[in-house]
């Protein structure tokens, strides 16, 4: 049975430039490496690596000449044929060129589609949002995550709008201005979008309205003596569509860490507190707020597990050990320790990602910080060392993996598309649209009917006077036959 969830002035100024075409490669049989590359000295770069094993370095100038990305790309990910590439500001202090917070490239060519170089301004054209993340939301829309809230992308238009109101940051300027409303790894999840923000929590968003229908703070606890706000770190879906937060012990940005993980319900919001055993030698899940990056959390699309980089002792930038949480068997496993490998390679910042077809991992690894010395490596799901690739001599200080759209294997990157039709509540009253000509009973835990209705248009609503609780609703048209699991509150 399918469940429902229940209901939970522009200030950008954009800088574009559209880019022209150097040549005609085309990158889908392979992965992205984006790379904050060496602060001070040059912005951000992208690497490809082909499923041959070859190297294509800085793939993004070379298909754009005289283009560069902005200063410290921490974030990329392909939705609907586009790459969307989000970096911290525009330009690295030692760079000659000016990139961007926001670059939008074609995904199998990496032709520049818009840069731009500023995502929210004030009334003098300065900054107010420095770039963490972006989440397609809808054929139409996306959602940029930044320093200062969430801020909404037209993807037909290629414009940038407002703020989303309740993700902003109330600080006007200093240290609260960059950091305070941090909006870091945001998932969709059918008709919600869910964003962890560095204070306020979980947000959740009606990506029909764009407003908050809810905010979920992580859990107070006793520190020694000492009650303290806990913080979320970030959040993933697993396959069985649950949802996967991490935890941070503060919300100060230490990088502190707790002993267990969140399961959320997406549809309820209703959570399970799950144990991370450390004294079974599995670490806990690491988070950046101190220094945003895109943390080593993530899920995959083949399998119901959750992996993540091991925190070493709450250090993010240099995690040994790769882990897994098996949700069928309830198990949690050591998936792989770089400390088994020769050269003493260390995990950088999200360090790896899971392919979404054939489940393996892709890790970048480097030595230290003054070592430009880096490789990637590609490990099976049941850790094996399955190839290593060298690259040449550079501080790529890589950000995260990205796996493009592969034409002939449609498994890969499958966006989430908004749903056309959609059932919820607010408070008593019930709303039914893009169902016309259904016919709707709604039934109590216990089976009884409780209400009928004749959906007579495609944006219907019905005030419903019942009980709070959980009730069942049933639609037919012909031979066409619906179910919805509803909460009124």
């Amino acid at each position: 049975m399918n469940k429902i969830y229940t209901l939970l002035l522009f200030l950008s100024v954009s800088i574009s430039a559209f880019c022209q075409e150097s040549d005609d490669t085309e990158y889908t049989n392979g992965v992205f490496f984006l790379n904050e590359d060496w602060y001070g000295h040059q912005n951000s770069t992208i690497n490809f690596l082909s499923d041959e094993g070859e190297w294509t370095y800085r793939v993004f100038q070379k298909t754009n000449p005289g283009k560069e990305l902005g200063c410290t790309s921490q974030f990329g990910t392909i939705y609907n044929g586009k790459f969307y590439i989000v970096s911290k500001q525009e330009r690295d202090p030692g760079a000659s060129i000016t990139g961007s917070r926001l670059t939008v490239c074609d995904a199998k060519t990496m032709v520049c589609l818009k840069e731009f170089q500023i995502i929210a301004a004030n009334e003098n054209g300065k900054s107010i949002a420095d770039g963490r993340s972006f989440l397609g939301v809808s054929e139409k829309k996306g959602y940029i995550g930044t320093s200062n809230g969430i801020w909404i992308y037209d993807i037909e238009n290629m414009t940038i709008g407002g703020q989303i109101a309740g993700t902003g940051n109330p600080n006007g300027s200093g240290y609260g201005q960059l950091y305070y409303a941090q909006i870091g790894t945001m998932v969709r999840s059918d008709d919600y979008v869910f964003a962890i923000h560095q204070q306020y929590g979980l947000i959740i968003i009606d990506p029909d309205t764009d407003k908050v229908i809810k905010t979920i703070s992580a859990p107070e606890y006793n520190n020694n003596g000492t009650t303290t706000q806990s913080g979320f770190g970030s959040i993933v879906q697993s396959k069985d569509g649950n949802l996967w937060i991490s935890m941070a012990a503060n919300v100060k940005g230490t990088g502190a860490t707790l002993p267990y993980v969140i399961k959320m319900d997406p549809y309820t919001f209703e959570a399970d507190t799950i144990q991370i055993p450390n004294d079974e030698g599995i670490e806990d899940i690491p988070n950046s707020w101190y220094a945003w990056t895109a943390d080593g959390f993530c899920a995959s699309e083949q399998e119901n597990k959750i992996y993540w980089a091991g925190n070493n002792g709450n250090s993010w930038f240099k995690g040994r050990r790769i882990f897994s949480y098996d949700i069928d068997k309830k198990k949690f496993s050591l998936v792989y320790d770089f400390e088994q490998m020769p050269g003493n390679w260390i995990l950088y910042g999200a360090g790896f990602r899971i392919h979404p077809k054939t489940d393996e991992l892709y890790c970048s690894l480097f030595h230290e910080f003054q070592d430009p010395t880096y490789q990637t490596v590609r490990i099976s799901n049941r850790g094996e060392l399955l190839q290593e690739y060298s690259m040449i001599t550079n501080y790529w200080f890589p950000a995260m993996p990205i796996f493009p759209v592969n034409p002939s294997a449609t498994s890969i990157i499958t966006p989430n598309i908004m749903a056309k039709h959609h059932i919820y509540t607010l408070g008593n009253t019930l709303y039914i649209k893009n169902f016309r000509d259904y016919r709707f009973s709604l039934y109590n835990i216990s089976g009884v009917k409780m209400k009928e209705m004749n959906v007579t248009n495609d944006d219907y609503s019905k005030a419903l006077y019942v009980d709070k609780g959980i009730y069942i609703l049933c639609g037919i048209k012909g031979a066409d036959i619906v179910s919805r699991k509803i909460i009124i509150k």
